[in-house]
């Protein structure tokens, strides 16, 4: 289960625990108003202890619920489950063996039975199934233990129909067996399948806010909802899509002097001006490498036409030294030294997708094109330019755009000489 998603359910689980410790409270004043109506005709003492012990249960969940780990807490709601069985059990039991006639008929059908249906219903409000399943034993321990013991020592007499059985005290043993057991067990099943029901939706709600969570790190806010509907995309393909690199010039000689705290903080601010504009246009963020940012465009869903991708892409590169001007403006006015970058852009074959491993997982690009890519940013030192696209690019997308086409040169890797524009020179 995603780390995310644990932390809603139990955050959903210590709201129910508060939630039910409001509602024993509520109860608290209803068995106080039980108290009061039938001082004369109950033990007032047995009716007290029951009574101070549920208080008692209740206060301390109060405190273990605002004080304690939430280990503590659910440890504590089986104690609170258990007890309350327990009392109800016991009052059950007393009035019964207090009668005249000790008839075991009588807890069968005492109303207080039906106070087993509160610790069933604290379940629910708890959020935990296994609260349900521990009232439904504790219940049928209670229930059928009481009906066990009346047929094994005679204490129970039965009915020979239904009016017998509604209008006297005797039991009718198929209302006995099958009457209040399920309806208990159904309720449960219905309060369980609730529970389990809530349970997968949090959590499928949660997964799916976890991975758009991590596409929107990677991908355009309108790619991210494509993605979201259609999650094949993400199987690996060959493909032509357009790269970019940007690369932040002097970078060790500009960070040198910085903290820490202060260097994050300008890596922080470089990455999502950079980000923005590559999302601006349709692109997707591979990587950040150290004070570099890799992009692509036409991935994850390749385009019908590569030359619009190439287009995007320069688009995306002239709007970064754009930002780029606007940031440096404000470093200015504060006395800082301007921040230069360099990138550069090719077109080519990729290989496009998922690369996964046992940890962790990753969309990306792979390829020579990736490698050329990084390799005519790197030429941008070299010409003195700040933005290099390579001759294919060029091709795709040149006649919207100004360039000078500079002399070819040898780059590592490749055996040809490489052309590259100098775009908006």
């Amino acid at each position: 289960m995603d780390d995310s998603v644990r932390k809603v359910l139990e955050n959903e689980e210590i709201i129910g625990a508060y939630v039910s410790n409001a509602f024993r409270y509520l109860l608290l004043i209803f068995f106080a108003a039980q108290l009061a109506l039938n001082w004369k005709s109950g033990d007032a003492l047995v009716n007290g202890i029951a009574f101070s012990i549920f208080t008692a249960v209740t206060i301390g969940h109060t405190y273990v619920i605002r004080t304690c780990t939430h280990w503590a807490i659910k440890g504590f709601s089986y104690l609170a489950l258990v007890s309350d069985f327990f009392v109800i059990s016991s009052l059950l039991l007393y009035y019964t063996l207090h009668q005249n006639s000790f008839d075991l008929g009588f807890a069968i059908k005492n109303p207080i039975m039906n106070f087993l249906f509160f610790p069933l219903a604290f379940s629910l409000i708890q959020f935990r199934l296994r609260y349900v399943v521990l009232s439904v034993i504790l219940f049928y321990l209670v229930y059928f233990g009481i009906f066990s013991y009346a047929l094994i020592y005679d204490k129970m007499v039965f009915a020979k129909d239904w009016g017998d059985y509604v209008m006297g005290p005797n039991v009718l043993v198929t209302d006995a067996l099958f009457g209040r057991p399920m309806v208990y067990l159904i309720l449960a099943f219905f309060f369980a399948f609730g529970i389990l029901r809530t349970l997968i939706m949090i959590r499928r709600i949660g997964e799916g806010e976890a991975q758009r969570s991590l596409l929107s790190r990677y991908f355009s806010p309108g790619m991210v909802e494509e993605m979201m509907t259609n999650p094949n995309v993400l199987e690996g393909r060959r493909q032509t899509a357009t790269i970019l690199f940007t690369d932040i010039r002097n970078f060790t000689a500009l960070s040198e002097n910085m903290d820490p705290l202060e260097l994050s903080r300008f890596l922080s601010s470089i990455r999502e001006t950079l980000t923005d504009c590559v999302f601006e246009f349709g692109g997707t963020l591979d990587k950040y490498m150290g004070d570099a940012v890799m992009a692509t465009f036409g991935t994850p869903y390749p385009s019908a036409d590569p030359a619009s991708d190439a287009i995007r892409a320069l688009q995306s590169g002239q709007r970064m030294l754009e930002k780029l001007g606007e940031f440096n403006k404000e470093r200015e006015s504060r006395g800082l030294e301007p921040v230069r970058i360099g990138i550069g852009i090719h077109t080519g074959e990729v290989f496009s997708g998922n690369i996964e491993t046992s940890k962790s997982s990753e969309f990306t690009v792979i390829g020579d094109a990736v490698n050329t890519a990084s390799r005519i940013e790197s030429l941008t030192k070299n010409f003195g330019k700040e933005l290099l696209v390579s001759e294919e690019t060029w091709k795709l997308a040149g006649a919207n755009f100004r360039g000078e086409t500079l002399p070819p040169v040898q780059v590592k890797g490749r055996e040809k000489l490489v052309t590259v524009v100098a775009v908006g020179a």
